[in-house]
Order: C-alpha cells, then sequence, then structure tokens
C-alpha cells in the first residue's frame, strides 16, 4: 500500500468517497482532512475501490476504519502495518457498528470525550423557537440594540476583510497560541484562498464596515453541514449567536443537520455548544487491542 499525503489537488478524488455515505461526523469532511494534515499527517491510499485513510504524530499510528469491504480492508490493513490488531480511530456510525460486529471482541473501545461531534437539527438554530432557545433571542436583540450591524456572504469583494478580523482574532488569543491554534489559523487563510475548489461558503457580521465576526462551512453529504470555523473578535462576542443564525439560514437550511464539532475538552466551549440543545452528540472512539489477546 502507497499512502499519500492529502493535498488539495485530492478535492474531487476523496469526496467521491466521502460524501457518498449516511454517516454524521464531521471526520469524513476533505476539508477537515485537509485542514489538520500538517499537524496530524492525514495520508490516504485507494486500492481495489476501497479508500483508506491513515493519520501519524511520532510513533503513533491510526487507521480508519476502511471505505468499501470492511473485512477485506481490514485486512490489507493488517498486511500493510505487520499487526493483526492496529489501532482504528473510529466514529458511531454505519461503519463503526460494522467493525464492532466483526472486530469488537478483539479490541478496547475507548471513548474520546472531547472529541464527540454536537449536531443539531437545522431547523433549530435557524429559528431559534421556544423556550429552551429564549436566551439565544435575547443575545441576538441585545447585540441589535449596541450596534448597527449587517450579514454578508464571504466573496472577493470582502475577503480583505475578513481576513484582517482573523489576523486580529488570532493575535488576541496569543497567550494560548499552540500548535493546533497555529494549524488552524493557517487553515483559514487555506480556506479564504480555496473558498470555490472546497465547496466552502462563508459569512461575516459588519459593523461600521469593519468586520468583526466570521464563519466558514461545507457539506459532509446531502443530510448534513460542516461549521468549521466561527470566530468573533473581543467586544463583539455576542456576534457568535448572530451570525450561528444568519449563517445557518442561508446556507444550512437544505440540510437536516448542522455539525459544529467537537468541544477539546474546554470547558466553556461544551457549555456553549450544549446551550444550542444538540439533537446528537456523536461519540468517537480510539479501539486498541485487548491486553488479555
Amino acid at each position: 500500500m502507497e499512502f499519500k499525503k492529502i493535498t488539495l489537488d485530492d478535492t474531487e478524488l476523496l469526496n467521491n468517497f466521502l460524501r457518498h455515505t449516511d454517516e454524521l461526523t464531521c471526520e469524513l469532511s476533505f476539508v477537515n482532512l485537509l485542514l489538520w494534515q500538517p499537524l496530524y499527517n492525514n495520508c490516504y491510499c485507494i486500492e481495489d475501490g476501497i479508500l483508506y485513510l491513515k493519520s501519524y504524530d511520532e510513533d503513533i499510528v491510526t487507521y480508519s476504519l476502511p471505505f468499501g469491504d470492511m473485512q477485506k480492508g481490514i485486512k490489507k490493513i493488517i498486511e500493510h502495518c505487520g499487526n493483526p490488531y492496529p489501532d482504528i480511530w473510529a466514529q458511531e456510525g454505519p461503519r463503526f457498528k460494522q467493525f464492532k460486529a466483526i472486530y469488537g471482541e478483539y479490541y478496547d473501545i475507548i471513548e474520546s470525550r472531547n472529541e464527540f461531534d454536537y449536531i443539531y437539527n437545522s431547523t433549530d438554530l435557524i429559528n431559534l423557537s421556544g423556550k429552551k432557545y429564549h436566551s439565544k433571542r435575547n443575545h441576538i436583540s441585545a447585540f441589535s440594540k449596541q450596534f448597527c450591524w449587517h450579514y454578508e456572504d464571504i466573496t472577493s469583494e470582502n475577503i480583505s476583510a475578513v481576513k484582517k478580523c482573523a489576523d486580529i482574532w488570532y493575535a488576541q488569543s496569543a497567550d494560548r497560541m499552540d500548535d493546533e491554534l497555529k494549524n488552524e489559523m493557517q487553515g483559514v487563510s487555506l480556506m479564504l484562498d480555496n473558498m470555490t475548489a472546497l465547496d466552502i461558503k462563508g459569512g461575516a457580521i459588519v459593523i461600521d464596515g469593519e468586520v468583526v465576526a466570521f464563519t466558514l462551512g461545507s457539506p459532509i453529504n446531502q443530510s448534513i453541514y460542516n461549521i468549521h470555523i466561527e470566530k468573533a473578535i473581543k467586544g463583539y462576542e455576542t456576534a457568535y449567536t448572530v451570525i450561528n443564525r444568519e449563517f445557518a439560514s442561508r446556507h444550512a437550511k437544505d440540510y437536516k443537520y448542522i455539525n459544529r464539532e467537537d468541544d477539546l475538552g474546554i470547558e466553556g466551549l461544551r457549555k456553549s455548544k450544549l446551550s444550542y440543545h444538540p439533537e446528537i452528540i456523536l461519540p468517537k472512539y480510539i479501539c486498541t487491542k485487548k491486553e488479555d489477546i
């Protein structure tokens, strides 16, 4: 097997596999595989109509569940890595159920809570109806009373202003800048520079001619839309609630679900994501050989 680094040139090839699934995880988004390639060394191989994904960090190598014939695919991974029980990174969904039914007795399957995806009904985030979203409606009302704002789709005409907003946000976050945030910052530039090629849509909140918040998203498949990035600079934090609704109403209304990705174990981020009342909190797992095997 010859694994290749995932690059922008692989967009159409890999989307032919990734977008024809019924799964809900953001990790089946080509954009995410490309965005996080520098940090996790995401790579792929296609053999006999089966797609294989692999990631590695120093001495730790994990394989995603193959896309195609499960038994044939796992056997091929075993032959490739010389390990009858390769480490598997998996997400709840049809492929994981199949894997567990065939190989579950050989693996310890451990939940990775910090990586669980938060998945919402798109109609909930668009309409913010009912008592449970009362506080969100209040946030938008308060923001509208404090600021004279408007929403814009991201286009060639305002992309430089969006990049300026991104620069400000990351500068304001310099005290917590780590490898992950650096990779994300580079990924924002990658997405903004290749929106058409990556099928990315973007939105911005503008006040007095300046972009104070922006978001970027793309489809995972026909039923679920993925929000990759959402940023609001200091002093305009309530804009998160505003841009969430404004963008969803324009670009996610034709999808049943919206995936707003994980919380990284950050307490404030977890609280925020829970406050939008997810329909599904999607588990993810690291699968390793049982000690008694």
